[in-house]
């Protein structure tokens, strides 16, 4: 599979979706290898990682001396170095730490975010080729009743208005035919856009199938896998912290950070008794900012602020996960009943109708109105249950995005 997935995507950045043509189909594991490396969404947030990241090298960073000189008779050198040890940095290397994570967790929702919506797209390219294939279907019918109508309209057993009928149905399922097609393609450009595809081809293919395959979810401990594994969550809580250390950081701001400053004079000596000299050529001195016209209270009133506002995103995040969650689990299990209903052979049921009523249609048993009524009950069943087979692994995808892990294979 990663042999075959590195290919693919080989395809892609050389050729486009046109490379890919060439070669098999891609699956929906290939696809979403495909969208996790080339999607915008999930690209600008690993760039927004690495901003959180260099962030978090600048508040780490020792500040760098300050070197001066003064041009005069005797030269004179200075260095001052400000001494980072307050509990400023503490809190300040603290924040930009929480604020990486948060950065971080913010990505793996995005593609959280990118998984579900590629996973989707996929499954309406398959419903849309699905509805494309019974519309050929369809058609296919309908040609071989005109057909035959027309052999019996010219041996005198068929009035004309039956075949003037039956035209009129051709006619109607080659415009759903039609109308079919261009959803497959409009389906394809979607899913390929979910790829990152800069160039999409109407005629991209894909390898899959509806299919209905029992997902087994662990229901009582989904709210607690939730709260463990949501990356929204975990990033509302990083920032949380990090509101925190930001409030503490305003707090001790007036803490003032001391500076050392070093000078040499070149050329001569410091007079006799001046402060830090001995009369030497060299100087020590030291220094600080007095808070004495501010004292920070803007910082620490935006910091308390800032920290109400990240509780309040925090809180309203779970209760949006346990939203999410309720509202997945209960659209999970009314897709899957309605799946399994047709699973149960009501499929079979509404194809037998249908071949029994075209034989007694070509008998002269009943007439062409009970078998349109069968050839669209036989439709709208197959369309039915495609759709229900579409509607239950969304739902399905949709219980894992509320969850936040995968269940399927």
């Amino acid at each position: 599979m990663r042999h075959r997935t590195i290919a693919l995507c080989t395809g892609v950045l050389l050729g486009g979706p046109g490379a890919l043509l060439a070669q098999s189909p891609p699956t929906l594991r290939d696809v979403l290898d495909i969208a996790l490396r080339r999607n915008p969404d999930i690209v600008v947030a690993r760039v927004h990682v690495d901003s959180a990241h260099g962030e978090q090298r600048i508040a780490r960073a020792m500040p760098n001396p300050v070197v001066t000189s003064a041009p005069n008779q005797p030269w004179q050198y200075t260095v001052s170095l400000p001494l980072d040890v307050t509990p400023q940095r503490l809190f300040r290397t603290r924040a930009a730490a929480r604020g990486t994570d948060a950065a971080r967790a913010d990505a793996a929702d995005v593609v959280r975010q990118v998984t579900f919506s590629v996973r989707q797209a996929f499954s309406d390219v398959l419903l849309a080729e699905q509805a494309r294939d019974l519309a050929e279907e369809r058609r296919e019918i309908f040609r071989q009743l005109l057909a035959a109508d027309s052999v019996r309209l010219r041996s005198g057993d068929l009035p004309q208005r039956e075949v003037t009928k039956a035209e009129l149905e051709l006619a109607r399922v080659d415009a759903e035919l039609l109308r079919a097609v261009a959803q497959v393609h409009a389906s394809r450009l979607v899913l390929q856009l979910q790829m990152g595809i800069a160039a999409p081809d109407t005629a991209f293919r894909v390898a899959g199938d509806l299919a209905y395959q029992p997902v087994i979810f662990p229901e009582d401990s989904l709210a607690v896998l939730a709260a463990r594994r949501r990356p929204d969550l975990r990033a509302a809580r990083e920032r949380t912290a990090q509101s925190e250390a930001i409030e503490h950081l305003a707090a001790t701001l007036w803490i003032p950070t001391p500076e050392v400053t070093y000078s040499y004079q070149h050329g001569g000596q410091f007079a006799r008794g001046d402060l830090f000299t001995n009369g030497s050529a060299y100087a020590l001195g030291f220094g600080f900012t007095l808070p004495l016209f501010y004292l920070n209270g803007g910082e620490r009133e935006k910091g308390r602020a800032g920290l109400a506002a990240a509780q309040l995103t925090t809180t309203r995040t779970e209760a949006q996960v346990a939203t999410d969650i309720a509202t997945a689990v209960d659209a999970y299990h009314s897709a899957r009943a309605l799946a399994e209903r047709y699973e149960g052979g009501l499929l079979e049921r509404a194809r037998a109708v249908l071949e029994t009523a075209r034989y007694a249609y070509g008998t002269g048993a009943i007439s062409l109105l009970e078998l349109l009524d069968a050839i669209a009950t036989w439709s709208d069943t197959r369309s039915a249950y495609y759709s229900a087979l579409h509607d239950y692994w969304i739902s399905v995808y949709a219980l894992e995005r509320a969850v936040g892990m995968d269940f399927t294979p």
